[in-house]
């Protein structure tokens, strides 16, 4: 018995909806292959923790010349410039300072005296390719104190080292890298001033950019 013209109408937009729905999920279905892999390539970069204090000697010994500059040790003699840049995802206030005990020991001992504290969170570059963050980016402007901060990740270990060099009429360099453990303080040295620093993993939900 043919279908009367009164129901007709609601069962061909039913039937509409349906294919438009159908239409939806496939095209959704074809979106997310593209997507996945940018995704997951992005959740699987770690994230590090890094923090720093610079400190400077009270007082430097005239009777030796500490100016000269150091061979670089640790950097390798060439660098390999492949793959990726690392980047800044958040610069950290100071209520999440893990080395606030340090830098006050510091302030009392009476021979040192810190000039700059920062943490952050960023990626790694790859071991080799020396490519650094500026202290500028980590938020430190103390005048007559510059250089790079750089963080390396090779298959077993992680490398961490500094090129800064602190003008107090006297230009003095640390440029030194190392394999480092995470939670581990490692004390960058010279006569003249000195690096503290700590790296720690990161988990992605707390490394979330909010600059």
């Amino acid at each position: 018995m043919p279908m009367k013209p009164s129901a007709l109408a609601p069962a061909l937009a039913r039937r509409a909806a349906r294919a438009g729905a159908a239409r939806a999920v496939a095209a959704a279905a074809a979106a997310a292959p593209a997507r996945a892999p940018a995704l997951l390539a992005q959740q699987a970069t770690p994230l590090y923790g890094v923090e720093m204090i610079v400190f400077r000697a009270s007082s430097v010994g005239a009777s030796e010349d500490w100016s000269a500059q150091p061979a670089a040790r640790g950097f390798g003699n060439s660098a390999n410039r492949g793959g990726p840049t690392p980047q800044v995802l958040r610069v950290r206030p100071a209520s999440d300072y893990r080395l606030g005990g340090v830098e006050a020991a510091l302030r009392t001992s009476g021979a040192w005296r810190p000039i700059a504290h920062a943490a952050w969170i960023q990626t790694a570059a790859n071991w080799g390719t020396h490519v650094g963050i500026p202290l500028s980016d980590l938020g430190i402007d103390v005048p007559g104190l510059s250089g790079m901060v750089y963080l390396e990740r090779a298959p077993i270990y992680l490398h961490l080292g500094f090129d800064v060099t602190l003008d107090a009429g006297t230009a003095y360099t640390i440029r030194d890298m190392r394999s480092v453990r995470y939670n581990d303080k490692q004390y960058f040295d010279h006569p003249a001033f000195g690096i503290i620093a700590v790296v720690t993993p990161i988990k992605h939900a707390d490394g979330a950019a909010t600059r």
